[in-house]
């Protein structure tokens, strides 16, 4: 992942330095945000209404100690960012204030955020501001993210989720994406067969092959409009489908699939494959 390399990277450079980061993809087509963290503080949600919490990203080490100890493990969280809302992504500078803790210092800043101005850009000026009053040492990185409204433009990119064998975690954050994608790109009527087929190939992939898999669901727009689920996998063996066995579950997904689906398929990525399946969406359905 992006967030190993990284340790690994800077434990190479034998300095004993280290580093905290917190990672996030957002498309804000889906309002999917996708986070790691490394010994980072949790980022913060303001809802449209004015309140705000604390968003507990389950993280790892920093980058460099990571790599040191062999822990390079870092668990991805999903977030669904509703339309109003906003992320506040910080360094530990905007938190910390003499003779408090952190946890004081983040009660601080969720007050000042529930209170603060409504406009993105007014509200990091005045959390600045807060930051230049008690002169403090630290240096201070902020990065406010809002979702438009449904009457903005929207733009269809792509949504991915790593999903590592042994990891329910990791199927349900890929399962969350799926649903809030669907629900954003107006398939909401043919979300209980995308995330079944989703489901399937998902399940192949991890009980058949080894190492991790790959879920990536996009858009396309063509003479048809059309949502497409993929699953990358590390084996270049093709998925056989097979009749249902004696008890009436086992050997039945790719059958599902086909039935489902309005087109699937396989197509070779570098030594593995990625298996495919599109549905037909309406424009406006759901």
């Amino acid at each position: 992942t992006v967030m190993a390399r990284a340790s690994v990277f800077l434990h190479e450079l034998d300095t004993d330095r280290f580093a905290t980061c917190l990672y996030a993809e957002a498309d804000l087509g889906t309002g999917v945000v996708q986070m790691v963290r490394a010994g980072h503080i949790d980022p913060l949600l303001r809802f449209g209404d004015g309140s705000c919490r604390l968003v507990r990203v389950e993280g790892g080490l920093p980058l460099g100690l990571s790599a040191e100890f062999g822990r390079l493990a870092y668990p991805v969280a999903t977030l669904e960012l509703d339309p109003g809302n906003t992320l506040l992504l910080c360094t530990d500078g905007l938190v910390e204030q003499p003779g408090a803790d952190l946890d004081e210092g983040m009660e601080v800043l969720t007050a000042l955020i529930s209170s603060g101005p409504q406009d993105v850009r007014d509200l990091a000026d005045r959390l600045i501001d807060v930051v230049d009053e008690r002169r403090g040492d630290d240096d201070v990185a902020l990065l406010l993210l809002r979702r438009h409204g449904a009457g903005a433009p929207r733009t269809f990119g792509r949504v991915q989720q790593h999903v590592s064998p042994g990891d329910p975690e990791g199927l349900t954050e890929a399962r969350h994406m799926i649903r809030a994608a669907v629900r954003s790109w107006g398939a909401k009527n043919h979300s209980d067969e995308i995330e079944l087929v989703a489901d399937e190939l998902m399940t192949n992939a991890l009980m058949h092959t080894e190492g991790s898999a790959i879920v990536t669901l996009r858009l396309l727009t063509g003479t048809d409009r059309r949502l497409r689920v993929e699953v990358e996998d590390s084996s270049s063996a093709l998925p056989r489908r097979r009749e249902a066995g004696d008890d009436g579950v086992s050997g039945r997904g790719l059958l599902l699939v086909d039935t489902l689906a309005d087109g699937w398929g396989v197509e070779a990525r570098g030594g593995g494959k990625v298996v495919w399946a599109e549905f037909v969406v309406a424009h406006g359905a759901g």
